[in-house]
C-alpha cells in the first residue's frame, strides 16, 4: 500500500458504511471530493436501479487532481469496496474497509499505484494523497458520529 490511513469511530459499522457506500454523497462530508457522478454503460451488469456493486462506474472530481473515472472491482456489502482508476502509464487502486471493533468501527483507507508511471505519481502526489486520505478518514468519522443512531 503506497498510502494508508487507519482510524476508529465510536459510530456503529452500519453508520460508517452507509456514508462510505453512498459514494455520490461524499462531497457533503469530505472537502477532498467536490463532485461525484454515477456513470452508466451498456455493459453494466443486471442490478437493481441505484444499487452499487462490481462494475459500477463513477466520475470523481477532487481539488488539485481534477476528474477521474473509477470502476468498482470488489464490493462486499456492509464491509468493503475497492475501485480502480486508469490513466496513461498508471493504475490507481483505492480500498475502503469497515470493521466492527469493540463498541465502534475500525476504518481503513488505502491507495496503491501500479504501472510504468507509478513512481512519478508517487513523487508528485504521494504526500498530498496521504493528506487527502487522512482528511477523508477524519471527515468520515465526524460525519458518522454525527448521524443519529438507528
Amino acid at each position: 500500500m503506497d498510502v494508508r490511513s487507519d482510524g476508529r469511530s465510536t459510530a456503529a459499522p452500519q453508520e460508517v458504511w452507509s456514508l462510505l457506500s453512498a459514494i455520490e454523497g461524499w462531497p457533503a462530508w469530505t472537502p477532498t471530493v467536490t463532485s461525484v457522478t454515477r456513470e452508466t454503460a451498456e455493459d453494466d451488469g443486471p442490478r437493481t436501479p441505484g444499487s452499487i456493486g462490481v462494475g459500477s462506474r463513477f466520475s470523481v472530481t477532487q481539488p488539485r487532481l481534477g476528474r477521474a473515472a473509477w470502476v468498482i472491482t470488489e464490493w462486499e456489502e456492509g464491509r468493503s469496496f475497492t475501485w480502480v482508476s486508469r490513466r496513461p502509464g498508471v493504475r490507481t487502486t483505492a480500498s475502503h474497509q469497515v470493521h466492527p471493533q469493540d463498541a465502534g468501527t475500525r476504518i481503513e483507507l488505502g491507495i496503491t499505484w501500479d504501472g510504468p508511471g507509478a513512481w512519478l505519481v508517487r513523487a508528485l502526489f504521494g504526500r498530498m494523497t496521504q493528506r487527502y486520505t487522512e482528511t477523508e478518514l477524519s471527515s468520515l468519522v465526524t460525519a458518522a458520529e454525527a448521524e443519529p443512531s438507528a
